[in-house]
């Protein structure tokens, strides 16, 4: 949720009072980049951070909960003098819900590839400590969620739902950490919206489905608070599962990385390049299909995490003033003479006096209506500290707006209090945490190995920021992958396609730059022809399988030649001294992983859960997810073997299915 300040919180109305002045002094980011813009050559440095569930397992009666015990294991992982396989000692922290808790490495790595072999190992170090001091029946697990979660009997200890904090009618107030922060978001949220979070997901429709389908789970006969009335007006809606409150989606687990930048101008090209990535990685990551004991029709988190971080009221969302404060990117802030007026094509309005007050410090107008939009967002915490004038070189009061907007690729200035050396960086957040050490070390490695390519042969995937959005919704869609296309540019380089997957003699790939590259934004040169369904035909429909792996052989060139050969192309330039023959045959298998899942040879976690749903004993084929099917979840993907031998079972942790 980003680094924020703990202290006395204010309550919603207080916060409404002291907005304005908030917002003001939280422009401090003017002095924080007029202070930071300089810096240069800051090294290339990365790093992970996986989040986990807390589970613990009946193996005789055959079920899983949520272990509500991130707050009791996390001063025993601390601190506790063990090390990490490299040598370091990791880090871990809470996170948003009791039965989570998430870690990073103890140091930043290097983009080299020795340090790149290190990963895994050390993410496998990193459970290891978690589990060492958990129960002998508890496992940290990478889920992206727990499948009955908002059931009875899903977490222990068990509490009464429709407590105070979260007044719902599935869970208890329990499973959010029990932090300023966290309380106050949840809160805040709420009372900003006038009503509680709606997270509706489509039903996955079976044989036996019954339709239309009406959540079973809800009770419409609830009058403990106002808010009980949402779900006899239209809050859940039928054919929908329907949740209603934050922990459905910020208990959501997910794999991300952080890359520090040389210098502000790299982080800016590394925000833009990652952007139309995010929703290709989301699909491939994809492993969310049950929701609250159904399967849904869909099989990535995002979405739910978008309902259950909405505080925007019901004008706002009427009018399209506002995007959701956790969503997709609205606008690319390079100044790249390839970037035109048409790529930021996002209907979120820009406050103009917010955007002009930071251009008067000095910022660009792709920056200052970057940071305007944020800035334009209510602060969901304050504390009363908060209210003293601040001393503007060590406070950060923009964190209590950026932090808490979360969007697929975020930029990240350097902190005020910069006692570390930190840099410009850009984080990467649309991937679902993977079951395995081995496919998160794998995902891991391939985006960090892409940025490095991109930046190396200048590569830019420009196209018109809607469709970057149109995109994430396609990346939700049951089988993305093998059964979905993606806008993406056609043409990109004008490498052919086969040559580079060969891995033949290197000459740096040019940028095909047609008339239209350069044009001005209101240059007829500069608008791209449509197809018939009204979308630019230099952005068609392509296969993941294409984006990621290339064009067969036989396709017309020019042509984009795929990002894994692009990144292959990159590891033949390196020289031996920083790529040994033997690290290149270690690095491999990752990219293999990476390729396998863009071709479908290897499915994606979400397919892998249902299968095991379906093959279950006990599933009638009527979209519910029984205990044991869940146990069986738990066993056979959360801790079970995955491609490269991960799993707890190989070594004897867990009891055999």
């Amino acid at each position: 949720m980003g680094v924020l300040s703990e202290g006395t919180p204010l309550t919603w109305p207080q916060v409404e009072e002291n907005v304005a002045f908030i917002r003001h002094y939280a422009v401090d980011l003017i002095g924080l980049w007029q202070r930071s813009k300089g810096r240069d050559e800051d090294p290339a440095l990365w790093g992970d951070e996986i989040e986990y569930l807390i589970v613990s397992l009946d193996n005789a009666r055959k079920n899983a909960k949520l272990a509500l015990r991130s707050a009791e294991i996390l001063p025993l992982v601390t601190g506790n003098g063990q090390c990490s396989a490299d040598g370091e000692f990791p880090s871990f922290q809470t996170e948003f819900c009791s039965f989570n808790l998430e870690s990073t490495p103890g140091k930043p790595w290097t983009m080299y590839p020795a340090d790149l072999l290190d990963v895994e190992p050390n993410m496998r170090s990193r459970r290891a400590i978690l589990k060492k001091h958990m129960k002998h029946n508890e496992y940290p697990i990478t889920l992206t969620n727990f499948p009955r979660f908002g059931l009875k009997h899903s977490t222990i200890p068990e509490y009464p739902s429709l407590g105070p904090q979260l007044k719902s009618q599935f869970i208890s107030d329990e499973t959010t950490t029990q932090r300023t922060r966290y309380i106050s978001t949840a809160k805040n949220i709420r009372a900003r919206r006038h009503r509680k979070v709606q997270i509706i997901v489509p039903i996955f429709r079976d044989e036996k489905t019954p339709w239309p389908f009406h959540d079973p789970s809800v009770n419409y006969n609830l009058h403990t608070y106002p808010e009980d009335d949402e779900p006899r007006k239209g809050a859940a809606k039928p054919n929908h599962i329907y949740m209603d409150a934050q922990p459905f989606g910020s208990g959501t687990c997910c794999l991300q990385v952080t890359l520090q930048a040389r210098n502000i101008d790299e982080a800016r090209q590394l925000y833009d390049r990652l952007i139309p990535l995010a929703p290709i990685m989301l699909a491939l990551t994809a492993a969310t299909p049950i929701y609250k004991g159904f399967l849904a029709d869909t099989d990535a988190r995002w979405n739910t995490l978008v309902g259950a971080s909405d505080d925007r009221t019901e004008k706002e969302i009427d009018q399209k003033t506002l995007s959701p404060r956790f969503g997709g990117n609205t606008s690319y802030i390079s100044p790249n003479p390839r970037l035109r007026a048409q790529h930021n094509d996002h209907t979120m309005s820009i406050p103009p006096k917010i955007k002009q007050k930071l251009i008067a410090g000095g910022m660009d107008d792709l920056l200052a209506s970057h940071f305007a939009r944020i800035l334009i967002r209510d602060p969901l915490i304050l504390c009363a500290e908060h209210l003293n004038q601040p001393d503007l070189t060590t406070s950060n009061l923009f964190e209590m707006f950026q932090g808490l907007t979360w969007q697929a690729v975020r930029f990240k200035p350097p902190p005020p209090k910069n006692v570390h050396n930190i840099g410009w960086r850009v984080e990467f957040r649309s991937m679902e945490v993977q079951p395995t050490d081995c496919e998160n070390a794998a995902f891991s490695i391939f985006v960090i190995l892409l940025t490095r390519a991109i930046l190396a042969f200048e590569v830019d995937f420009y196209m018109p920021i809607s469709l970057v959005g149109e995109n994430m919704e396609t990346a939700h869609a049951r089988d993305a992958v093998r059964c979905r296309e993606f806008y993406f540019p056609a043409t990109w380089m004008t490498e052919d396609a086969h040559e580079v997957r060969s891995r033949g003699p290197v000459d740096k790939p040019s940028i095909i730059s047609s008339a239209s590259d350069h044009a001005r934004p209101d240059s007829p040169s500069s608008i791209s022809p449509l197809n018939p369904k009204g979308k630019p035909t230099e952005y068609p429909p392509t296969p993941i399988s294409t984006l990621i792996n290339g064009p067969p052989s036989s396709a017309p060139t020019p042509s984009a030649p795929g990002l894994l050969p692009l990144i292959r192309r990159y590891l033949s330039t390196l020289p031996v001294t920083l790529l040994t023959p033997a690290q290149g045959v270690k690095l491999e298998p990752y990219l293999e992983l990476v390729a396998r899942r863009a071709d479908g040879l290897d499915v994606t976690p979400a397919t892998r859960i249902r299968e095991v749903v379906r093959r279950s004993g006990g599933y009638a084929g009527d979209s519910y997810v029984s205990e044991e099917a869940e146990w069986r979840v738990v066993n056979e993907v959360g801790i079970g073997i995955g491609e490269c031998g991960t799993g707890f079972r190989e070594a004897g942790s867990a009891e055999a299915v």
